[in-house]
């Protein structure tokens, strides 16, 4: 009788042991999963607002007759947009995981028009002096609209991945209990 008190005992202690680790670490995983995400967040507004800013200054130089005659439009992009003007994207794309599904779709549009954006001004660039006038000035107004939509998705972005406040994220954790209401 003894035995079995202590065996079921060393099975109850052993159990409770394995549950309260597999909690914590649950919870150690949680804590840094948002904690990646929050700067993954603010690495990625950093990023888009720069980028945004470099857009608007190119096409301030795109919209000038007087100087996109001189250089060619896409040494002009190339001059706007450095090579790690990209960087954060680039060097963390798996973590684009991190935020919920339509913000991390929105991310990667965004990103694919810039780099749309960047093709698009290096075929402007080749066929600058082999097509006719009026389908060139064609290619430059899709170029101008492709270049406006890319700064409309950057604003929309840095709103979206904007922090929440902590009075809006515990409403929103509220919520999402199950069996509880707003109106409880």
């Amino acid at each position: 009788m003894a035995t079995s008190i202590s065996l079921f005992t060393v099975f109850v202690s052993g159990s409770v042991s394995a549950f309260t680790g597999y909690v914590a670490s649950r919870i150690s995983q949680r804590v840094q999963r948002r904690r990646d995400a929050y700067t993954y967040r603010l690495a990625v507004i950093t990023e888009i607002r720069t980028l945004r800013a470099r857009l608007s200054q190119y096409e301030q130089f795109f919209l000038d007759p007087t100087t996109t005659g001189e250089l060619p439009i896409i040494k002009a992009l190339d001059v706007f947009l450095q090579p790690g003007a990209m960087a954060v994207f680039a060097n963390n794309a798996s973590s684009v995981g991190l935020f919920d599904t339509k913000t991390a779709l929105r991310v990667l549009r965004f990103y694919a028009s810039v780099r749309a954006l960047q093709g698009h001004a290096a075929v402007l660039s080749d066929l600058k002096d082999r097509i006719d006038q009026p389908q060139l000035h064609l290619e430059l107004l899709r170029h101008q609209a492709m270049l406006r939509a890319a700064r409309r998705q950057s604003q929309r972005l840095v709103r979206r991945l904007r922090p929440p406040s902590l009075l809006v994220e515990l409403l929103h954790t509220l919520s999402r209990r199950p069996g509880r209401s707003m109106a409880q």
